[in-house]
């Protein structure tokens, strides 16, 4: 027997960061504003327990620069602030999806098959987080990129919970160095 797990609703605020050159080093970074915006903010899905469920719409994740003169790298990542409890649920409390349960794929990125949440970066929980794309020797004074970022969770291998809604938060940070 199959049960659809409710709702499943992910709310999404970004950041960026600049990660400041060692002492010693020649400064290789001039940055000016850099920002995240993702649309929509929030997905949901009906999850099915015993099995894998795609998240609804495709999470559209634009990176927008300008007044950067030589970036060495910079990063996207995706992160949770726990890799036990990336999701809870509301009535009955107590039940918890894990990050490892939770997968994301963009194609124009580093996931580029569906990959779960058990990366440790250097933004959130250990083995909560999920590179989504590095762009290397990055030389531009402004500019942006739009990636789509879809979203699965895989119950195969979580024993049956009884029906609930699920929330959490995926935040998602830059870092450029």
């Amino acid at each position: 027997m199959r049960w659809v797990l409710c709702l499943f609703v992910l709310a999404i605020p970004a950041s960026a960061q600049v990660t400041r050159v060692p002492t010693g080093l020649k400064p290789r970074l001039s940055l000016g504003v850099f920002t995240i915006t993702c649309t929509p903010t929030t997905a949901s899905l009906a999850l099915v327990s015993g099995g894998v469920s795609a998240a609804s719409p495709t999470i559209a994740i634009t990176s927008t620069w300008a007044g950067i003169s030589l970036i060495a790298n910079m990063n996207l990542y995706a992160y949770f602030t726990s890799s036990t409890q990336a999701l809870s649920s509301t009535t009955p409390a107590g039940y918890y999806i894990a990050s490892s349960q939770i997968k994301g794929q963009m194609p124009t990125g580093s996931p580029t098959s569906y990959t779960a949440f058990t990366q440790t970066g250097p933004f959130g929980g250990a083995g909560a987080s999920l590179q989504l794309f590095a762009a290397n020797n990055f030389l531009s004074l402004g500019g942006s990129r739009t990636d789509n970022l879809t979203l699965e969770i895989d119950l195969s291998s979580t024993p049956q919970m009884p029906a609930n809604t699920f929330t959490g938060v995926m935040y998602l940070q830059a870092q450029a160095f």
